[in-house]
């Protein structure tokens, strides 16, 4: 009696449970994810050959624009409601809640305090590109009139109490972010802010290069 060999199909794979679950994961990242704002003053930063990198958190960054103008910048929704309410007490400046909120909630500046209410009122870029042009005023002359240092200051203590409260981990990296074509007297003037007020460690940001004789190796 002749064997009966059973009729063999290709193999399939089921992949309806693999398609769920890319498709899970895609949406749960679109979702999540938050988009890098953009910074308030462009800067165009001039070449080197280090290679070290900045932390992706804790970075309070010193905007300087190619007309010397000095912006500031620093990460942390909960820092910066803690130092908007730490400035509005001190100066008066009888901000709206609506107002600090928009603060916490920002990107970087370059006005002085008289003009951060108006600023922090309008939605107009244009109006807020002319608040911003000269910059967060800098006195060098005496240290204790300058508003760049007053901020930087607020801003370090802001930080440094939320960490107490265990809020964030750590404390702020400074880093100045000048435009290649920057006047150096500018540059110069925020570095001898930070001198005054006891910040004798921050970095320079800039774009990186090859290394000479790197593309031999």
């Amino acid at each position: 009696m002749p064997k009966h060999k059973p009729k063999r199909g290709a193999p399939t794979i089921d992949m309806t449970a693999m398609t769920d679950v890319a498709f899970l994961l895609l949406t749960f990242f679109m979702l999540t994810a938050k988009m890098k704002p953009s910074e308030s003053v462009v800067v165009d930063t001039p070449s080197s050959i280090s290679d070290t990198k900045l932390p992706d958190a804790g970075t309070l960054t010193l905007l300087v624009s190619k007309e010397g103008a000095v912006h500031l910048d620093m990460v942390g929704q909960h820092t910066r409601k803690y130092l908007i309410e730490n400035v509005d007490t001190a100066y008066k400046l009888n901000l709206t809640p609506e107002q600090k909120v928009r603060f916490a909630n920002g990107t970087g500046f370059g006005v002085s305090r008289e003009k951060l209410k108006q600023f922090l009122s309008t939605e107009d870029n244009a109006v807020k590109e002319a608040l911003q042009k000269n910059g967060i005023p800098i006195d060098t002359a005496d240290i204790n009139k300058s508003e760049l240092a007053d901020w930087i200051h607020r801003a370090r203590l802001a930080q440094f109490e939320m960490k107490k409260q265990d809020i964030v981990k750590e404390e702020y990296v400074i880093v100045i972010k000048a435009d290649r074509s920057t006047p150096y007297p500018a540059v110069q003037k925020v570095i001898n802010t930070l001198v005054d007020i006891n910040v004798n460690k921050f970095n320079l940001i800039t774009n990186t290069e090859a290394k000479p004789g790197a593309e031999k190796e």
